[in-house]
């Protein structure tokens, strides 16, 4: 296990929601199904996590995505 993994926050379902511009829960479950590079959960008893290394990792590609290309 590298630190990254090690020293990586979990964050909640209704956290990523909200990072994700409030998005519902059924279109969270087809991202984690269907897009590649969608952070994946991690179960923690009952509830269901996300790594915020993930989520910041997506976000960013989400942002390169959006910048304008040279023609």
């Amino acid at each position: 296990m590298n630190s990254e993994q090690h020293h990586d926050r979990l964050i909640s379902f209704d956290d990523l929601r909200e990072d994700l511009g409030g998005i519902s829960r059924a279109s969270i479950y087809r991202h984690i199904k269907n897009l590649p590079g969608f952070p994946q959960p991690v179960k923690v008893g009952a509830s269901t996590k996300f790594r915020q290394s993930d989520r910041d990792r997506y976000i960013s590609s989400l942002r390169q995505d959006e910048s304008p290309k040279a023609a």
